[in-house]
């Protein structure tokens, strides 16, 4: 199923609608709006659609034209991206003092070790974006024997500031409706600030997103006030999909059409970062 059609879903599933609902609170008739949900583009309807589900119009037409938003930006050179079990996780380092954190990153994976050993790093913290989630034991004892034993901090439920070698990492705590919630790691120090944020751009999903319509509109309001307060060039380093940046995902990402014409970081990428 196309990337576009998946949004229609989840932002008509958010908003309780039913497909005759849509259909006429978007002026389409109810077939067009089963052909378009079936991935056939039609770009007017998929517009009016578009509006009434409050989806960005253009940032969708061109989802569904050009196939991907993905952004190109690569990593800064002290930070790896690595592909573990679970998901994606990172590793982060100080130059000068080859202290390093590791996000995300709960079992050994050897990707991470060949990084540590290559670099001459020394394991300082090791945090997660997801609440109580646990590491193996056998790999919080590899990482203590690399000579200084992984902080994972216990009170999860505070923010908190750390230091890594001349690099400040924070803490926030994004607690949703019910209790339920997550943590952001926003790191400054480097050339552009750097957040990693887990799942926090997508969208909920499923079953989930079906038995609590509130969810949707939790997540809509998470992002506007924890991520997208971010400054522009922040770089977004998720758990799953590619790095980013706050000024792309505010130019690119169809959830959110407020933001869609006035980012100044509306095409940042690597390359307009580093011409």
């Amino acid at each position: 199923m196309p990337e576009w059609v998946k949004i229609l879903q989840a932002a008509q599933i958010g908003m309780g609608w039913t497909d005759e609902r849509l259909a006429e609170r978007s002026d389409t008739p109810l077939r067009k709006l089963r052909e378009l949900k079936a991935g056939s583009l039609e770009p007017a309807a998929l517009r009016s659609v578009a509006h009434a589900l409050r989806l960005g119009a253009d940032a969708l037409l061109a989802l569904a034209q050009e196939g991907s938003r993905s952004p190109l930006f690569p990593p800064p050179r002290t930070l790896g991206s690595i592909e573990t079990g679970s998901g994606r996780g990172y590793l982060l380092w100080d130059s000068p003092s080859r202290l390093a954190s590791l996000i995300d990153i709960g079992e050994a994976c050897p990707p991470a070790v060949r990084l540590l050993e290559s670099e001459f790093l020394v394991p300082r913290y090791l945090f997660f974006t997801e609440r109580r989630r646990l590491a193996e034991p056998a790999w919080i004892r590899f990482l203590g024997e690399r000579g200084a034993l992984p902080l994972r901090p216990e009170a999860e439920d505070t923010d908190g500031t750390f230091s890594l070698g001349t690099l400040q990492m924070e803490r926030r705590l994004v607690v949703a409706q019910g209790g339920a919630g997550h943590l952001l790691y926003v790191v400054h120090g480097m050339e552009v600030p750097v957040a990693f944020i887990g799942r926090s751009l997508l969208a909920p999903t499923g079953a989930s997103l079906e038995e609590d319509g509130r969810l949707y509109a939790t997540w809509l309001e998470e992002v506007r006030s924890h991520i997208f307060t971010l400054s522009d060039e922040t770089l977004l380093c998720p758990s799953g999909g590619p790095i980013t940046s706050v000024g792309f995902e505010k130019a690119h990402n169809p959830f959110f059409p407020e933001f869609e014409h006035f980012s100044s970081f509306a095409n940042l990428t690597e390359e307009t970062r580093n011409p």
